[in-house]
């Protein structure tokens, strides 16, 4: 684990593997921390140089009081990215942090080699009632609802099993002592966020990973998002998992990251090249 001052913000990650090996940059989404790719994150060969950020608010990560939007989050991940000096790298988004990493690849769609979304935002964003958001706003101070919230993403990992329980203690502490702005200001921002359009420029190799018991990304969302990224080919299902996959099966998405990351890109990248790409703003 490792502190480093970008040009945004102090930035706190998770490494792993050999430096001079593949780069692989885990994006988490909301409530979550670097802390959610640790079980995944064990199983990935040494060939593999993967980093796992905490976001503007979230872990270890320094937390004001605003920047939270979509493409606020996705300035920092670009800052990120220079101070660590990767000039080109393999991009993985879950859930918001999905969205953030659609938003980076559209604004520096040379700096990443394949596009992963595990059960991501829909392309479109998505609308949360007011009367969500408020109670996003009483996780604040309500441990037990909170709790509650983050054992409902992740239906098939056994939260009270002696084997998982401290883990999952720590991914609530870790969501209790977010920025107390980091708790609405994702949501609202994905009210507004919506790149369906501008989607038709990601013809980079993209990955759609979904968790078929997802509680919060539905089946008809993850198939628009497919039908709008001309890069993605197929939507890989993971049966009996939630919203979590790098915590409820991280072995069967290592898999399938790990094959599609090694796969030859010849011909994505002759269209690429032959493209003009335009800025997502």
């Amino acid at each position: 684990m490792a502190l480093i001052e970008t040009a945004r913000l102090r930035v706190h990650y998770r490494e792993q593997g050999q430096h001079d090996g593949l780069p692989l940059l885990l994006v988490h989404g909301s409530f979550g921390s670097s802390r959610w790719w640790e079980p995944f994150l064990a199983l990935l060969p040494e060939e593999i140089h993967a980093i796992a950020l905490d976001l503007r608010g979230c872990g270890q990560s320094e937390k004001p009081n605003t920047g939270y939007s979509i493409e606020e989050q996705a300035a920092d991940l670009w800052a990120f990215v220079e101070a660590i000096g990767w000039d080109d790298f393999d991009l993985v988004g879950h859930a918001s942090g999905a969205a953030i990493a659609i938003e980076f690849t559209l604004n520096h769609p040379h700096r990443v080699n394949t596009l992963a979304l595990v059960d991501p935002a829909p392309i479109e964003g998505i609308f949360t009632p007011l009367e969500v958001i408020m109670l996003l706003d009483q996780l604040k101070t309500d441990e037990t609802l909170l709790r509650q919230a983050l054992a409902s993403l992740m239906p098939t990992y056994v939260v009270d099993d002696p084997a998982h329980a401290p883990f999952f203690a720590q991914l609530v502490v870790d969501a209790q002592q977010m920025a107390p702005a980091a708790f609405t200001a994702v949501a609202e921002s994905l009210n507004h966020w919506n790149r369906f359009s501008n989607a038709k420029a990601l013809t980079l190799p993209t990955l759609l990973v979904w968790g078929d018991q997802d509680p919060i990304v539905a089946r008809d969302a993850m198939t628009r998002t497919l039908i709008a990224i001309p890069g993605a080919n197929n939507l890989e299902v993971l049966r009996n998992v939630g919203h979590a996959p790098m915590i409820e099966a991280p072995l069967a998405l290592a898999e399938r990251l790990l094959e599609f990351i090694t796969e030859d890109y010849a011909e994505f990248e002759e269209v690429r090249e032959s493209s003009t790409i335009p800025n997502a703003k």
